[in-house]
C-alpha cells in the first residue's frame, strides 16, 4: 500500500474522499430522520383515521396495511411496558405513539374506548435511505480504491528514482499503461538508457586518457634524469609529479564513481591513518600540521583509500589557510580538521559537489574534485562528515563512531 505523506496529492485526495463520505453521511442521516418522522406521522394519521371511521370508506391501502388489535391484555402490556415516544391530547381523543419490542404502535383513546393499531408491514422509506447510504459509500470506496491503485505506479517510479540517485543505472520501470503515468515511465526508461550510454562513454574516456597519459609521464620522468641542470631537473620533476598525481586522481574518481573498487578493511590506529595521509601530500617541505590525539582510537577502514580522504582534507586545509597551518584533533570518536581562513564563497551543500571550486589565486591548479572524492570515500566507509565556520576558522568533522573497532 502507498505511504501517504501530508504534502502528497494522494493525501489531499484521501481528505477529499473522507470529506465526501462525512458530508454524505450527514445528508443521509438528515434524510433518514425526516423519512422516519414522515412515516410515523403517516402511521399516526392513518391509525386515527382507521379508528374514527370504523373501517368504512377507507382507502384500500389503509385497510390492508393496518390492523386494530383488540386483545385487552396485549394492549395493557404494550402500554405499561412500551416506551412512549409521542403523546397528544385533544378534546375527544388521546393518542400515544409507543415502541414495544422494536415495533411501533399507536394507542388511541376515544370516548373512553382504547384501540391499539399496528402496521402490518415494516416501514420501508427510512430503510431505503439506509440502503442508499450504504450503496453510495460502497461506490465512493470503489472509486477511491481505483484512484489509489492508479497512483501505485508512482510509488514504483519513486523507488526507481531513489535507486538511480544511489548510482544504480540498471533500473527499469515495467508499466504498460497508455495514460500519463505510462508516458512518464517510458520517458524514464529512455532517460536511463541515455545515461547508461553516457556513463559508458565517460568510463571509456577516463580509462583511456589515464592510460594514454601514463606513458608520456613515465618517459618524461626517465628523460629528466638525463638533465644536467639540477634546477631545471627539479622543476620538471614537480611538473611530472603533478601530472602523475592528477592522472591518479582521475583514475580514483572513475573507480569510486563506477563502484569498481573493493575495500580491504582492517583495524588500524587513527594516528597511522593520519600519518599515511600526510605522506601522500605533494610537498617538498614538511607540512605545518599540528596533530593532537586525545584518545587511543582504532578504526576499521581501507587505509589506502581512507588515507586519500584524509589527505584531501589536509591538503584543502593547508591550501586555504591564512597562516599555512592547520590543526587535527582526535577526540570523542571524531576527527576535527581546522584552519584559519575565509569562509567558502558558496553554500555548505555545494562543498562536496564535483568541479565546485574557489577561484582565488590559491586554487588556480585545483580541479574541484578533492572534497567530492573525499565524500565518496567517506560514504563507502559509512563515515559522516560535517562542516562549520566559526570565529574565522573552517572546521571539517569526521564522525568515526560507526567504524571504531
Amino acid at each position: 500500500m502507498l505511504n501517504v505523506e501530508k504534502n502528497s496529492i494522494l493525501f489531499k485526495i484521501s481528505l477529499a474522499f473522507l470529506l465526501i463520505i462525512l458530508l454524505s453521511s450527514i445528508f443521509f442521516f438528515v434524510l433518514y430522520k425526516n423519512a422516519k418522522e414522515s412515516e410515523l406521522r403517516e402511521f399516526i394519521k392513518n391509525a386515527v383515521l382507521l379508528v374514527s371511521s370504523g373501517k368504512s370508506g377507507l382507502p384500500k391501502n389503509i385497510e390492508s396495511n393496518y390492523e386494530i388489535i383488540e386483545d385487552p391484555d396485549f394492549i395493557y402490556e404494550v402500554y405499561t411496558n412500551g416506551k412512549v415516544e409521542l403523546e397528544r391530547d385533544f378534546l375527544t381523543i388521546k393518542i400515544f405513539l409507543i415502541k414495544y419490542n422494536d415495533h411501533h404502535y399507536v394507542l388511541v383513546n376515544q370516548f373512553g374506548l382504547t384501540y391499539l393499531v399496528k402496521k402490518k408491514g415494516e416501514f420501508s422509506l427510512h430503510r431505503l435511505v439506509i440502503i442508499g447510504w450504504v450503496m453510495f459509500n460502497l461506490i465512493i470506496l470503489g472509486i477511491y480504491i481505483a484512484v489509489v491503485k492508479s497512483f501505485y505506479p508512482l510509488k514504483v517510479l519513486r523507488e526507481k528514482i531513489k535507486a538511480l540517485k544511489s548510482g544504480n543505472l540498471d533500473v527499469r520501470i515495467d508499466i504498460e499503461k497508455n495514460d500519463e503515468i505510462g508516458f512518464i515511465a517510458k520517458e524514464f526508461n529512455e532517460a536511463i538508457t541515455a545515461l547508461k550510454k553516457n556513463e559508458e562513454v565517460r568510463r571509456w574516456f577516463l580509462r583511456n586518457i589515464a592510460h594514454e597519459l601514463k606513458t608520456p609521464i613515465t618517459k618524461g620522468k626517465i628523460a629528466i634524469e638525463l638533465l644536467e641542470d639540477e634546477k631545471g631537473k627539479q622543476h620538471f620533476e614537480k611538473i611530472f609529479n603533478r601530472l602523475e598525481f592528477l592522472v591518479n586522481q582521475l583514475m580514483t574518481v572513475e573507480k569510486i564513481a563506477s563502484k569498481d573498487i573493493k575495500l580491504k578493511m582492517e583495524c588500524i590506529d587513527i594516528k597511522k591513518v593520519i600519518d599515511n595521509a600526510i605522506s601522500l601530500l605533494l610537498s617538498n617541505e614538511k607540512p605545518n600540521v599540528n596533530i593532537n590525539i586525545n584518545e587511543e582510537l582504532k578504526v576499521k577502514v581501507d587505509i589506502n583509500i581512507f588515507s586519500i580522504a584524509i589527505k584531501n582534507l589536509i591538503d584543502n586545509g593547508l591550501k586555504f589557510s591564512e597562516d599555512g597551518k592547520m590543526d587535527i584533533v582526535v577526540k570523542d570518536r571524531k576527527v576535527y580538521f581546522t584552519n584559519r581562513g575565509e569562509k567558502p564563497p558558496f553554500e555548505k551543500e555545494l562543498l562536496f559537489e564535483p568541479f565546485i571550486k574557489e577561484t582565488s589565486l590559491k586554487n588556480q591548479t585545483g580541479l574541484g574534485l578533492g572534497l567530492y572524492i573525499t565524500k565518496f570515500i567517506l560514504d563507502l566507509h559509512n563515515v559522516k562528515i560535517d562542516y562549520f565556520y566559526e570565529d574565522g576558522k573552517n572546521t571539517f568533522i569526521l564522525d568515526l563512531s560507526q567504524v571504531v573497532c
